[in-house]
Order: C-alpha cells, then sequence, then structure tokens
C-alpha cells in the first residue's frame, strides 16, 4: 500500500551556529531533532524529526556549487531553495514502498553507485512539489536504527494524520497530486496565494492535537 513516507522543505541555512530557525521554531512548539546529515555532492544538509508513521526532513543549501552542478541541475534543488523568489515549490513528497508513476533515475553521489532514486517526472518543472521514492521504505518506529520518536517528545505526537497542500493559483495540473488525492494520502488546495503545507498530529488515541504549518514551522495547539 502506498504510504507517504516524508516530506521536506526548504529553509533558510542557519546564520549562526548549526540549527536553522524553522528548527528553534519546532524545538520550542515540543518537537526534539531525531538526527542530522549533510549531503556530499548534493550541497544540502538536514535536520530530521521522526514520527511514528513518517518524519518531516528541514533542507537547506551548504554548497551552492554543489547543488548547482551538471549532476544535480536537474533535481531543481537550487531553484526550490530560493522559492521565495524563483516561485518554485519548496517541497518534497517521499513515497514508500514504490512510487507509482512515470520517473527518471537520480543518482545523488551520496548513495552508493549501484543506488538511484526514482523521481516523478513531473518534478522536472520547479513550480511543482519534489516527489519521488524513498530510499528507505520502512516508517520510522519500524526503523533497526531507532531515533528519537516525537511521541516521547514534549509535544507527544505519535503520527502525522493529514496533510494538505496549498498550491497558487494558475499553475499547471499534476496528475501525481491528483493521484495522491484519490488516495487520500494527501488533500490539494488549488488556486491558493502561496505554497503551503499543513499537518495535523495526533496522540496514540488517534486525536489531533497540533497543526503544524511550513514552511513557516508555526505550530498550533489544538484546545
Amino acid at each position: 500500500m502506498l504510504e507517504i513516507d516524508h516530506l521536506f522543505v526548504f529553509v533558510e541555512p542557519p546564520k549562526e551556529g548549526d540549527t536553522p530557525a524553522e528548527g528553534f521554531l519546532l524545538e520550542k512548539a515540543g518537537l526534539v531533532e531525531s538526527y542530522r546529515r549533510n549531503h556530499p555532492g548534493q550541497g544540502t544538509t538536514n535536520i530530521c524529526y521522526c514520527f511514528n508513521n513518517a518524519y518531516i526532513e528541514l533542507l537547506w543549501v551548504n554548497d551552492v556549487i554543489d547543488i548547482t552542478s551538471s549532476l544535480i541541475k536537474g533535481t531543481k534543488l537550487f531553484e526550490r531553495s530560493q522559492w521565495q523568489e524563483t516561485a518554485a515549490s519548496p517541497f518534497g513528497i517521499a513515497l514508500r514502498p514504490e512510487i507509482p508513476c512515470d520517473t527518471w533515475d537520480y543518482r545523488p553521489p551520496y548513495l552508493p553507485s549501484d543506488m538511484s532514486i526514482p523521481v516523478a517526472t513531473t518534478s522536472l518543472d520547479a513550480r511543482q512539489p519534489f516527489i519521488f521514492q524513498s530510499p528507505g521504505g520502512k516508517q520510522p518506529d519500524h526503523w533497526r536504527d531507532q531515533k528519537p520518536l516525537q511521541q516521547n517528545a514534549p509535544i507527544g505526537s505519535h503520527t502525522i494524520s493529514s496533510i494538505s497542500l496549498d498550491i497558487p493559483e494558475n499553475y499547471p495540473a499534476n496528475i501525481n497530486l491528483d493521484m495522491l488525492e484519490r488516495q487520500e494520502l494527501i488533500q490539494v488546495n488549488r488556486g491558493r496565494h502561496s505554497h503551503k503545507m499543513a499537518l495535523s498530529l495526533t496522540d496514540k488515541n488517534g486525536q489531533v492535537t497540533h497543526y503544524l504549518d511550513l514552511p513557516s514551522c508555526r505550530v498550533t495547539k489544538v484546545l
């Protein structure tokens, strides 16, 4: 069964220290960092926040030369990182176990040479979300190498229960977003003013406890 594996959003590189402002906002709201890593050759760094069923990835540029190289440029990751100026989508949607649409093989330098990431062909348009197949395949609470989960953090949220995506008006249709909407993995709101993603976070009883807006990383507690 097709599932959302994780979501990424481009944020501004940290000006001081090694955590972006958006990361501090999430931590202030009660989330804890699960892990972080660099992507050598791709020119990016991330911080990830794992829930039981999926995770959120804050992504930023650490090397402009790498991210604009001929090997990486097809991803439009640099244009996405500059979304406030380019009007590109800052979002990525990773699926598991297999992506059921037309794809191209992305071979980032940080993966073994015999591995590739299938990327939806619609993602060649930077205005569209970067939809791809996760190199993983299991939800975070099933990982062999366990990472800190948000259920054990002050926020106490177990799962990402719903995802709503705003698409600016006059943007082209996307058959892959239509497919995800038909499978009830995401709700797409077309004709909006800007790119936005809203997540519902639930506790162990399936009750929504918080809403998380991206790219602002603003967390609202349900009273």
